[in-house]
């Protein structure tokens, strides 16, 4: 049975950016109520998937950090 191409728009939003994106722009969010509603925005607009990498609060450089 062959596939069907689908071909409805699926769009997906990085609203954190990728590695030093928080340096090229002051609206990246950075903490996590400013990512959480860029988030939900995003999803507002019609995100179906929303990516974000995690940031430090105060400086919003990439963290691994589970706090």
């Amino acid at each position: 049975m062959p596939l069907s191409p689908n071909l409805r728009p699926f769009i997906t939003c990085a609203v954190t950016g990728s590695g030093g994106a928080q340096d090229r722009s002051p609206h990246v969010p950075r903490s996590p109520a400013q990512i959480a509603s860029s988030a939900i925005d995003a999803a507002k607009a019609g995100a179906a998937i929303v990516h974000c990498h995690v940031r430090e609060p105060d400086t919003g450089a990439p963290s691994r950090r589970p706090g």
